[in-house]
């Protein structure tokens, strides 16, 4: 039976980072021209919808698949955890916006919910690919018994 790993803080900050500078970079990069046209090709709605997807997917798929390839061992919940992370800052924000202007909150929260669920998804797909990508690392190789644990080194201060 193989023990259970431990959870990464490390890796869901540093993921919660990654999912969150993807997210300004897909912004910048379609702000302007870019994101003009594609409402202008979808109009105001479903080019709205189509924006937020292309930002969703390269912030969270290919961030997962960012965390997937670096970090080590097996990686599935840090990057859930690190969207989670990343998204939260954003709910609260928009809850807080609609409280402050009287706007129901019943769209938001619908649109809140299914981003996180959805955020999730594409971050824990793109994590097992990066974890494909990756390969057997000597972690991994240690965690499933194939190797013998490092030896304990003999610093003595």
């Amino acid at each position: 039976m193989s023990k259970r790993k431990e959870l990464s803080y490390k890796w869901v900050i540093i993921g919660g980072g990654v999912i969150i500078s993807l997210y300004f970079v897909m912004r910048l990069l379609l702000l302007g021209g870019v994101e003009t046209s594609i409402v202008a090709s979808f109009g105001p709605e479903k080019g709205g919808l189509v924006i937020a997807g292309i930002v969703a997917f390269v912030s969270y798929f290919v961030g997962g698949i960012l965390i997937g390839i670096f970090s080590p061992g097996e990686t599935v919940k840090e990057p859930a955890l690190a969207t989670f992370m990343a998204i939260l800052p954003n709910a609260m924000h928009t809850i807080i916006w609609h409280l402050q202007y009287s706007y129901p909150l019943g769209g938001a929260l619908v649109g809140l919910a299914t981003t996180f669920v959805v955020g999730i998804l594409m971050a824990v797909a793109g994590a097992w690919i990066g974890e494909k990508v990756q390969g057997r690392t000597v972690e991994k190789l240690r965690e499933e018994g194939e190797l013998p644990p490092p030896k304990p080194s003999s610093d003595s201060n």
